[in-house]
């Protein structure tokens, strides 16, 4: 006889239904502007960085490297195969939010509003769409809220040695996961959550993640702490300071202001609110985040992004419980319509500023229709673009200006000769170590940040390419400066456009000389 069943076959709860459908919308959306632009800046820099396989960089830990590398053995390094995994982090994301609504209580109402809150933030667009550090950072803040929650709502040791291996592995992919850090212990002291105090797993779960951390650290020692100067630098010389007013006007428009009430109520409800109590400690993430970044004039509000999930998630469970518990059915659905609507029209409004949708002349015009002029929060020259897109262009052709130059040389000469990256950074640097392979180019030399602590090679004084600089400057080092071409780039950053290109003979100053002068962290 057939064994009959002991009981009803488990349902997938509706909410994750919801929570997966959200996230395959969000891959969705990325995945149609993969690649209509060029390269970004930041992924031809990680690109080199995983030809020097290290425990840390100059301006972030090893794990985001050490990914692309492994991905890029198995999928190459195409536009698609490059952007694929910051979307997949970024539906990770969606997804995460609305589990971790559900695991605060919350069911289908709560986990459409903090599902729609992240997908609706232009911000996340923007990041999710090329591969670099955040779009890893992102994902892991969710996955280490989510065994927050889990804990609060359930203490287990297994969870606490979870979390410490999540909290390690996301400090090896970014700094930012000690604000995290901060604002759980603070949460954990400040609220009936610090009794998890009174027993062994949360120091073991701290212990965990240190360990973890440690490689990147003793890196950082050997290194002379690198990471900090490019920190410190970053902040009094790179970055723009602005009013307190202007940071959080930065963080609504990248969040998407429709969004907003939904992300107050999730951070100040849990304080407040009986229902969200046992999540109290949880609401300090965020809490605490955005006072240690706001305390920096010359943070960026983006920095804050990877918080915001967390407050969607703990918003969409307060609002969930004052829509079920004082509305009808019909006024119910009238009123989410009211939070949802504006949250899309504004999305589809600021799409094409955080991807690629519209072609660049379209971009433009677009732009001007709404009176939206560039903006960066760096201290640089901007034209028709703003910096993000403006860093997807003119890199093929730097390239072949570099290759002008270089085809200029003697034979002899070429077995030796540099290509230095003089203005431009890591970004011209990277560009030609990634395309200039192609037409015969050695390997680019730049002081910029990592490019400054690989070094400059062997210390021939031979034949250099030379990628912009002031000429009477340059003429300082060089017997011989010619001026064989222009840099011509287009939608390119300003400053990297009509840029010149030398070919200098006869160096005046060994390059063991100079290199300690032209590093430079920023």
């Amino acid at each position: 006889m057939p064994t009959q069943p002991t009981g009803p076959a488990p349902a997938v709860r509706p909410p994750a239904l919801i929570a997966a459908a959200f996230a395959l919308l969000k891959l969705a959306v990325q995945l149609v502007a993969i690649r209509p632009y060029g390269y970004f800046r930041d992924e031809l820099y990680y690109l080199a960085c995983t030809e020097h396989l290290d425990w840390g960089y100059v301006d972030h830990p090893p794990l985001s490297i050490v990914l692309l590398k492994a991905w890029r053995e198995l999928f190459g390094d195409s536009l698609v195969a490059l952007r694929l995994p910051p979307a997949l982090a970024g539906a990770g994301v969606v997804y995460l939010a609305g589990r971790l609504a559900m695991t605060l209580g919350g069911g289908a109402i709560a986990t459409v509003v903090a599902c729609a809150s992240c997908l609706a933030a232009p911000g996340f667009l923007a990041f999710h769409h090329y591969y670099s550090m955040n779009a890893i950072d992102h994902l892991l803040w969710m996955v280490c809220a989510y065994l927050v929650a889990r804990l609060l709502a359930e203490p287990r040791p297994t969870s606490w040695i979870t979390l410490g291996v999540a909290l390690g592995l996301g400090l090896l992919d970014k700094w930012s996961l000690l604000w995290f850090g901060a604002g759980l212990a603070v949460g954990l002291v400040a609220t009936p959550a610090r009794k998890a105090l009174r027993t062994p797993w949360p120091y073991a779960c701290a212990a965990i993640a240190a360990l973890l951390f440690l490689p990147n650290l003793v890196w950082q020692a050997r290194n002379g702490w690198p990471t900090l100067e490019f920190m410190q630098n970053a902040l009094s010389e790179k970055y723009v300071a602005r009013s307190l007013g202007a940071f959080f006007g930065e963080l609504a428009l990248l969040s998407n202001p429709a969004t907003l009430p939904v992300t107050i109520a999730g951070l100040f409800a849990p304080l407040f609110v009986e229902r969200l109590r046992p999540y109290r400690a949880l609401s300090f993430i965020p809490l605490v985040t955005i006072a240690i970044v706001a305390s920096s004039r010359s943070s960026k509000a983006e920095y804050l992004l990877a918080a915001l999930p967390i407050a969607a998630a703990l918003g969409g469970t307060f609002w969930e419980g004052i829509l079920v518990r004082r509305l009808g059915d019909r006024a119910r659905r009238i009123t989410l319509a009211a939070v949802l609507v504006p949250m899309f029209v504004l999305f589809l409004v600021a799409l094409p500023f955080g991807l690629p949708v519209l072609t660049v002349s379209e971009f433009i015009r677009y732009s001007e229709r709404l009176k939206v002029t560039p903006q960066t929060n760096e201290k640089k020259e901007l034209a028709e673009l703003p910096q993000f897109y403006a860093d997807m262009h003119g890199w093929p052709e730097l390239v072949d200006a570099a290759a002008a130059a270089f085809a200029t040389l003697r034979e002899d000469e070429k077995r030796c000769a540099k290509v230095w990256a003089r203005t431009g950074g890591y970004g011209s640097a990277a560009a030609i170590d990634f395309f200039g392979h192609a037409k015969g180019l050695p390997r680019a030399i730049s002081g910029h940040n990592s490019y400054g602590s690989w070094g400059f090679g062997t210390d021939e004084r031979c034949a250099v390419v030379i990628l912009g600089g002031d000429r009477a400057r340059l003429e300082e080092l060089f017997e011989s400066l010619t001026q064989v071409t222009t840099v011509e780039c287009g939608m390119c950053m300003p400053y990297e456009n009509h840029k010149p290109v030398y070919v200098g003979r006869g160096m005046r100053r060994s390059w063991a000389e100079l290199w300690p002068l032209l590093r430079h962290y920023d």
